[in-house]
């Protein structure tokens, strides 16, 4: 298909703009025909498409501005590479002569309305060349810019003049410039928690995307004058092999870009996860009974951004070597007779050094932990070990030398957490465990897990590791107190590694990961205790946060139970630290002040019964008068009478000082103490971190009054993790409340309650009026189980479904219509899914 100036002029009639418009919307068409029907080469797509917009532009340009004008259009930025996206920003430079500078023609004014009115994203800058020169000796990205003009129309001599002023004589030092866009990247990454593999990652900003390779083509193109990838080979930067994984892997991101822009209609660089289905359906991925398509295609893409970071870091070394320590003298001290430092970075002897000692392919991370000031592995050592990743066999793993030695990477008081994601970074650790090799890359498609299965894996490794390390004592305090007790570290980081190896085959992978996590530890000559432990721990590493968050613990029986299952304080310990580091490593929104708050309960509670102390009541009764007591001992102190605390609980039952902690029975009753006549009595406090609040609401009971207290609350668009609710003999209702969500005014939040239960009659459930897209996607069936307590006089109803707007309000509608009484309800939201458990009677307080 072909543009021009007069096709145009056909097209549009009497209005340029209205025909520039068509035909660009036409050549949207045939481009976006081309790549979805005719499977068209995505290179000549992008270029294709910077050609059109080339080609209106011209047009317009010399249809408005005189030949003789000394004034240049001038492409800059990724346009200036003539590479566009269906949505990409078109960045423009309209370069003055210094003679028009302070009258520019006014038709320019006519040209840049005239490309709004087309509908093209235009970022423009009007500059003569000193002005140009200026700012970008002041500014990097500028500079950035300027390296990729390109002329597009107008006075060229003008162009040429720039180029010689700003690219030709440099307006940056080689060597800060390198610095600056490393220092750049550095602060990039950072923003993106120094991964690519996250659940909605961006094709151009994350780690590994597209914005990496610029940055090696705005390095090369500084310093070696070459303006792409086949520059840079040409040079003998780049090996024949390593150029192909950076080409596939640059034209896979522009293949998913161009989709992504297709599919949104705008301009869109982040994956989101409800966009990712139908982008996996579009470039051909399909379904297997393992997986879905859209795994399938993720998985693609992590491995994609994996080999680009790889190749980033590989050639901003060798960079660095070249611009950086070009004139330096070799700075070589010796490490031992197959490794040496060469200007702070590992290297081996000679190339040949893995071929003979196979064993160094993991002695080099132990060198590394050992000699925390060397900076990293040399490039050229780390394409050797790329050469070399094929010896690491059956043979190599059966070796007793290469088993010890990955035993002592794992002992080592430092450097477990960079040496295990370096090893994972250059394929070292999936080679080593092919188990681990298999979840590379892995994602679930929901929104629970944030990270891929090996990037998780690596995050809980890391979390552990900070529970060792003094300066992060202040983090968890009580984590750190029990990593201290642990007389083996190193069974709990196998643990960690192993505790989702088996995630994406089918079936419990709780189940299945026992079967390589014991083969690791009798591969590895570990005891059959220690063995045990490790097993232990992953076949049940969801099993305190399960307890944690659905099981009522107050209920003595609860803890019994869940000692029996953990068995000793050394297990608990190990259970412990693992389960807090796992969640923390899931999902960055998942951990919270009552998550935590929930674990440290179970945790004191499991260890107070394994060590058979006097603190831990064995029954209920037992439980709710050592708490009765000790409130009381707490008020007194306050200076409240005797007399007056025991008539208020003279209508309470035992069963609110069971389910309700000291503090918070102290809290509730201070406050009817202070307003006793008040009724409702609402009161707020922060519980135990600034985005988690406590609600008591003090009122006479009625009929609703569950159901609208919930709709109250989640109009104010706040979550409750977990909810008490006890009626006193004189009908009246005890009710607390943790909450989370929405910043909310305590005054606020007290207003609107206050507002809902004055009316005569309580209203209906909350039903919003708008459910969020991102709701439609992972619909499940909803899945209700009942058992029963026979000791408490309860039933315990689980409620598994997706999560939604309204979702508690439409339950506790469906109790009061059947009269059920709510005594006590937890609320688990993972992602898109809820795990709600509500202890629930009859309205005869029955089972």
């Amino acid at each position: 298909m072909a543009i021009s100036a007069q096709s145009v002029w056909e097209f549009g009639q009497t209005d340029n703009a209205i025909g520039c418009r068509d035909i660009l919307a036409q050549a949207s068409q045939h481009l976006k025909k081309c790549f979805f029907e005719d499977q068209a080469d995505i290179d000549w797509l992008v270029h294709q498409q910077s050609h059109f917009v080339d080609e209106v532009l011209q047009f317009l340009w010399q249809k408005n501005l005189a030949s003789e004008t000394t004034v240049s259009l001038i492409a800059v930025g990724g346009y200036g590479r003539g590479e566009l996206h269906p949505h990409s920003d078109i960045d423009l430079l309209v370069l003055l002569d210094d003679s028009v500078a302070e009258t520019p023609p006014a038709e320019l004014s006519t040209f840049l309305t005239q490309l709004w009115d087309i509908g093209l994203e235009i970022g423009h800058s009007v500059r003569t060349i000193g002005e140009c020169r200026q700012q970008a000796e002041d500014d990097i990205t500028i500079a950035t810019n300027l390296l990729e003009a390109r002329f597009l129309s107008g006075n060229k001599t003008l162009f040429e003049q720039l180029q010689q002023l700003t690219v030709s004589n440099k307006t940056w030092d080689n060597r800060l410039f390198y610095e600056r866009k490393k220092q750049e990247q550095i602060q990039r990454h950072h923003k993106y928690n120094d991964t690519g593999n996250n659940l909605e990652p961006n094709l151009k900003e994350s780690p590994g995307g597209l914005r990496d390779i610029q940055v090696i083509n705005w390095v090369a193109q500084q310093h070696f004058d070459v303006r792409n990838l086949q520059g840079l080979k040409s040079k003998g930067f780049l090996a024949e092999s390593e150029f192909d994984i950076l080409q596939q892997s640059r034209r896979f991101l522009w293949r998913v870009r161009f989709a992504l822009h297709h599919l949104v209609g705008r301009k869109q660089e982040k994956m989101m996860i409800d966009h990712q289905r139908e982008l996996a359906k579009q470039l051909g991925y399909v379904e297997t009974n393992s997986r879905m398509a859209v795994e399938h295609f993720m998985k693609d893409y992590y491995r994609t951004v994996r080999a680009v970071s790889q190749m980033n870091a590989l050639l901003l070394q060798l960079f660095e070597e070249n611009i950086i320590l070009a004139d330096e003298p070799r700075d070589i001290e010796p490490i031992n007779r197959r490794f040496q430092s060469h200007n702070g970075y590992l290297e081996t002897i000679n190339s040949g050094m893995f071929a003979y000692y196979p064993y160094a392919l993991l002695e080099v991370f132990l060198i590394l932990q050992q000699n925390p000031h060397i900076k990293g592995i040399r490039a050229s050592t780390i394409r050797q070990i790329h050469a070399h990743l094929h010896l690491i066999d059956e043979r190599f793993r059966a070796d007793i030398k290469n088993r010890s030695l990955f035993m002592e990477i794992i002992r080592q008081p430092k450097g477990v957490t960079h040496e295990f994601r370096r090893m994972n970074q250059l394929g070292v650790l999936g080679a080593y465990l092919p188990e681990f090799g298999r979840i590379v890359g892995q994602m679930q498609h929901d929104l629970f897990h944030a990270y891929t299965v090996d990037e998780h894996t690596l995050f809980l490794v890391r979390n552990l590791r900070r529970f060792s390390c003094p300066e992060f004592k202040d983090e968890f305090p009580l984590c750190s107190e029990v990593f201290y007790q642990l007389p083996k570290p190193e069974l709990l980081y196998i643990a960690g590694i192993y505790h989702d190896i088996a995630k994406g085959r089918g079936g419990d992978h709780s189940i299945l990961g026992v079967q390589d996590a014991e083969q690791f530890c009798t591969q590895h000559n570990l005891s059959d205790y220690d063995t045990s432990l490790v097993t232990f721990l992953v076949r049940h590493h969801l099993a305190m946060s399960s307890t944690a968050q659905k099981k009522d613990l107050e209920d003595p029986e609860v803890i019994q139970d869940f000692a029996a299952l953990v068995g000793s304080v050394n297990r608990l310990n190990h259970l412990y630290l693992l389960t807090v580091a796992d969640i923390r490593a899931t999902n960055n929104n998942l951990w919270n002040g009552w998550r935590d708050s929930l674990l440290k309960q179970l945790y004191h509670s499991t260890y107070q019964w394994l060590e058979h102390t006097e603190v831990q009541a064995k029954n209920t009764q037992e439980k709710s008068l050592k708490k009765y007591q000790l409130a009381l001992d707490k008020l007194v102190e306050m200076g409240w009478a005797d007399e007056k605390i025991t008539t208020l609980w003279h209508e309470y039952d035992l069963d609110y000082f069971l389910r309700h902690t000291v503090d918070e029975i102290v809290w509730q009753s201070n406050g009817r103490l202070e307003k006793p006549d008040q009724e409702p009595l609402i009161l707020v406090r922060q519980h135990n971190d600034q985005h988690t609040l406590e609600l008591f609401i003090f009122a006479n009971d009625r009929r609703g009054l569950f159901a609208a207290m919930t709709a109250c609350l989640e109009q104010l668009q706040l979550n409750i993790l977990d909810a008490k609710i006890n009626i006193s003999s004189d009908g009246k209702a005890l009710n607390t409340f943790i909450l989370n969500g929405a910043q909310q005014r305590y005054e606020d939040i007290i207003s609107a309650l206050n507002k809902q239960l004055a009316r005569e009659e309580l209203t209906s459930g909350y039903k919003p009026q708008l459910m969020p897209r991102i709701s439609k996607l992972f619909k499940t069936e909803p899945v209700i189980n009942f058992s029963t307590n026979s000791q408490l006089d309860h039933t315990v109803m689980e409620l598994y479904t997706h999560d939604r707007p309204g979702l508690l309000s439409a339950v506790a509608q469906v109790f009061l219509t059947h009269q059920i009484q709510v005594i006590n309800a937890k609320m688990v939201t993972l992602g898109d899914q809820v795990e709600d458990v509500f202890f629930i009677t009859n309205s005869d307080d029955h089972l």
